[in-house]
């Protein structure tokens, strides 16, 4: 598995959690409770810090009351129906969150119940912390397989062979000229970024330089350079033979 393949897999289960957190609850009698996250924690059903239930409802919807294990923590009397509050002001453990409103009409409505587990600061710091040194671990350990493989490639002398001079694609990555052989080649992605240059490895050389991206024209150029080493000198003429001996001739004796 690829580090990019790693990092998407790690970064859908950190999405998943949050929004597992952040979804709302099902109406259970015509009104929807939604927890957000203003400042803070949250895995799942653990959460920590700063947080904000929202409550939607019909049109003529008046009034609603947040309650946490079926005690009031405040209300609401006009939309948006929202009321923030700190995890840190009750009891780590379980806890129910719902919600009761009326209507104009003076009808009860209710929303469905939800279940979190408050966690202290020590224990989300220790979370946060086990998921950082996971994802380290994985981009860590796919950065060693991907160097490592372009190393063993590099000592076994594993070469491209292009013809000098022929044309060539680079890619999206681009292209650039090696400093050792003057070859242009594609920049891989897998080259190492050292600022605005990458080190990276020639495909006719094998070896490992500090280069950067060059521009279609440069790179061209180059091309050109390396079509000139391929043709072969050309044979002096009949006329450039004949002068060649009159100037010889000089030197002889009379």
């Amino acid at each position: 598995m690829t580090g990019r393949r790693l990092l998407y897999r790690v970064t859908w289960l950190l999405w998943a959690a949050w929004f597992a957190t952040a979804a709302p609850a099902r109406a259970d009698d015509g009104l929807t409770l939604t927890l957000r996250r203003d400042f803070g924690y949250s895995n799942g059903s653990q959460i920590q810090g700063n947080f904000s239930l929202h409550v939607t409802g019909p049109a003529d919807l008046a009034s609603v009351t947040f309650l946490i294990d079926d005690q009031p923590i405040g209300a609401s009397a006009q939309a948006p129906f929202t009321l923030s509050f700190v995890t840190d002001d009750y009891a780590p453990g379980w806890h129910t969150l719902r919600a009761g409103g009326r209507t104009a009409a003076g009808n009860t409505l209710t929303s469905a119940t939800r279940r979190f587990e408050f966690v202290t600061g020590d224990q989300a710091l220790s979370s946060v912390s086990q998921i950082l040194f996971g994802m380290l671990g994985l981009l860590g350990g796919a950065l060693v397989v991907v160097i490592g493989s372009q190393v063993l490639l590099a000592r076994l002398g594993h070469k491209t062979t292009v013809p000098l001079g022929s044309p060539r694609r680079y890619g999206i990555m681009g292209g650039t000229v090696c400093p050792k052989c003057h070859r242009p080649f594609a920049i891989h992605w897998w080259g190492l970024n050292a600022g605005l240059r990458k080190y990276d490895r020639c495909d006719h050389c094998g070896k490992w330089s500090l280069v950067s991206r060059l521009s279609p024209q440069q790179l061209a150029a180059a091309e050109a350079e390396e079509l000139k080493l391929a043709q072969p000198e050309p044979s002096a003429t009949a006329a450039e033979q004949l002068k060649r001996q009159l100037d010889d001739s000089r030197y002889l004796d009379q």
